[in-house]
């Protein structure tokens, strides 16, 4: 049996853990610097509980096969390499990180201690986007003329996502997702442009991308973070070719808490046949996400689905959006 440690038992980390559950991994034991949900975490999933990552894995290494990082996006550079140190495989929360020089030193500690690394982006494990992504390399659509993504929520209640210097703001903490996936559908980016507008504390939180990718492909995406109050959070991706024109619509309650009462589709549009509506997914994508993790480090075998160099560029494409919002000018990539 593969066995985990979790760094954060907030909602992403207990996320993580109703997967591992159902999939059959132990989770070890938790750190967690809150002491209400640290202890909530050990009464739902009888693990062992820790003030602190160092305390944990100093006490523990031995009996775990690798950590999953679900803390503040600031602390993640942090936590990978305490994690490798103990010569850990880590799971690690998107963002990658708020800066390419993060990355790139999470990138060399988990290469030298040989670890298995993977960053968290769950929209590549997401049904629906997964349906999205076979459908373009099977070659579906065509020759693609349009690509559009969206996604809207309200700002989420922690004080951290509030601060641009620990989340990113929007632009980092929602955007990202769609940025990601686009570059892993379509490739490098040659140039993007955004225009937007700032919310709380100076942060990016309302945005309107474009990507113009090496390949000649040219996508959009939008994102608002802090969005109406009631406003159900919504995410949305067309893609539009000369062939075929898919859509896929998903809208769930407050941030994805209420996913059970989401409402989604997916729908296939091809000239000269009838639309085609793929079967509503039933499994939760984090849950697909963690067990396709431990499932290599259980075979010892690099994720490939989620490649961490690759998540680089998406972090490369987010930082020239920041600069053509502050600049208003085309920036390349």
């Amino acid at each position: 049996m593969v066995k985990v440690a979790i760094i954060g038992g907030g909602f992403m980390g207990t996320t993580h853990a109703k997967g591992y559950k159902n999939i059959g991994v132990e989770i070890v034991a938790i750190a967690d610097i809150d002491k209400k949900a640290k202890e909530d975490f050990v009464k739902t999933y009888n693990c062992k509980g820790f003030d602190s990552a160092e305390e944990m894995l100093k006490e523990i290494y031995n009996d775990i096969d690798y950590v999953d990082v679900c803390i503040p996006t600031y602390q993640h550079e942090e936590m990978v390499l305490l994690a490798t140190k103990y010569n850990k495989h880590v799971l690690s929360e998107k963002p990658f990180a708020l800066t390419l020089e993060s990355v790139d030193n999470m990138l060399s500690a988990t290469e030298k201690a040989k670890s298995i690394f993977m960053i968290g982006q769950v929209l590549h494990f997401w049904p629906e986007y997964a349906k999205i992504k076979e459908w373009v390399e099977q070659g579906i659509f065509g020759e693609i003329k349009l690509a559009t993504a969206v996604r809207l929520g309200q700002h989420p209640i922690s004080e951290w996502y509030g601060d641009p210097k620990k989340s990113g703001g929007g632009i980092y903490d929602l955007h990202v997702h769609d940025i990601d996936f686009l570059c892993y559908l379509f490739g490098d980016v040659d140039e993007v442009y955004a225009t937007g507008k700032k919310g709380k504390n100076d942060s990016w939180n309302f945005v309107d991308s474009v990507l113009r990718f090496k390949n000649g492909i040219n996508a959009t995406a939008q994102a608002a973070f802090g969005i109406t109050d009631n406003y159900p959070f919504s995410m949305n991706l067309r893609i539009v070719g000369d062939k075929a024109t898919a859509e896929f619509s998903f809208s769930a309650g407050f941030n994805l808490e209420d996913i059970a009462s989401s409402k989604n589709s997916l729908i296939l549009y091809r000239n000269g046949m009838p639309p085609y509506q793929e079967p509503p997914s039933i499994r939760d994508p984090y849950e697909i996400e963690v067990e396709y993790f431990s499932k290599c480090v259980e075979e010892n075998k690099q994720p490939e689905i989620v490649k961490p160099k690759d998540v680089k560029k998406s972090i490369a494409a987010i930082l020239g959006l920041i600069k053509s919002l502050e600049t208003g000018k085309v920036v390349k990539i």
